[in-house]
């Protein structure tokens, strides 16, 4: 078997966004600078309708995601929710793209919030898609100070926490990836979850 490989997302669509600076700490740090960064900034993915087709944005992500065996979704709390265009990903890369693979979640805060985009996503964000969010998950608060050269105790900390939560994340990749062929039968008459 290949080696694994890992796509790490950062779903702000704002330009200079924290989501995408703490995205290439996590990808340096965890990742040897190995994984695929997807902006969606960048991106600048269509607003899905139903009707409108895949631009070249929406392919490239698409394929990006398809080759990835593992996920990190780093995804900011605005007002207390995911952003918008992280469902427009949902909608644009649904089970073909993300089915049965193993993905971190990781909150991000410029203050002390965080927690409601992971309760958001564990709730909603798996149904169609077929993710499989690990039980670990990271909450990145005061992000605009985290991982910028003035490293105090509770950064330690989390430093830790996210070697151990990625540390996770290989572990469940490793162990579906040869799996993942027998548990992607099915979805072509059974794309859609049960509500």
């Amino acid at each position: 078997m290949s080696m694994p490989q890992y796509a790490i997302i950062s779903t702000s669509h704002r330009p200079g966004a924290e989501s995408l600076r703490l995205s290439g700490e996590i990808n340096q740090r965890f990742f040897a600078g190995e994984a695929d960064v997807i902006d969606l900034f960048a991106a600048d993915l269509p607003l899905w309708n139903g009707e409108r087709q895949a631009n070249d944005s929406v392919l490239d992500v698409q394929a990006r995601i398809s080759v990835a065996d593992g996920l990190v979704f780093v995804v900011p709390e605005w007002h207390g929710m995911a952003p918008a265009g992280l469902k427009n990903l949902f909608l644009w890369c649904n089970h073909p793209h993300f089915a049965h693979k193993p993905a971190l979640l990781v909150g991000v805060s410029a203050s002390v919030g965080g927690a409601f985009v992971i309760a958001e996503l564990r709730s909603s964000g798996y149904k169609n898609s077929r993710l499989l969010w690990l039980p670990e998950h990271l909450i990145l608060r005061s992000a605009g100070d985290l991982w910028n050269g003035t490293a105090g105790e509770s950064e330690e900390y989390l430093q830790r926490r996210a070697a151990y939560a990625v540390t996770q994340l290989k572990t469940y990749t490793e162990a579906l990836a040869p799996a993942r062929a027998t548990l992607l039968a099915g979805l072509d008459d059974f794309p859609n979850g049960m509500s």
